[in-house]
């Protein structure tokens, strides 16, 4: 009778901690994925803007998106940008990021400091970015 107890004690624990290790994990959705595509392009290009690396911008934007960028740059020694996603919209074709952003410049030492928040219109999939909106952290500093 005893062994029958603890057979039937093991058989219910092995089941219980068998189940419990299963891990139904679910696939994010499309539109997730782009959002993160999305903001991973914007971010890309924050790196080759801080690195003056024109041929990293350009991969990551429209023909027309490059040359609004490439039109807003004012010189700088060095430039240290941070973003952070706020808000993504999906219209359509295109798609909408807002990004909070926080930079630092320093040219012919004179350091300026900035804030604000970008508009970025991206198309495409992959995204590219198509426009700045409003707020663009490259055409600093003034």
């Amino acid at each position: 009778m005893k062994k029958f107890i603890i057979f039937l004690l093991v058989v219910f624990f092995s089941t219980f901690f068998y189940s419990c290790g299963k891990k139904h994990v679910k696939k994010p959705s499309p539109e997730y994925l782009y959002a993160t595509d999305a903001f991973k392009v914007v971010d890309e290009i924050r790196i080759a803007y801080q690195n003056r690396d024109n041929l990293g911008i350009r991969k990551n934007s429209t023909e027309q998106g490059y040359r609004d960028i490439i039109a807003s740059i004012r010189p700088f020694d060095t430039a240290e940008l941070e973003f952070t996603p706020v808000l993504l919209e999906m219209e359509g074709e295109f798609v909408r990021l807002y990004v909070s952003w926080n930079g630092k410049w320093r040219y012919l030492n004179s350091e300026s400091e900035e804030r604000g928040l970008a508009s970025f219109l991206l198309r495409g999939n992959p995204p590219k970015v198509d426009r700045i909106l409003r707020g663009n952290p490259f055409k600093y500093p003034d």
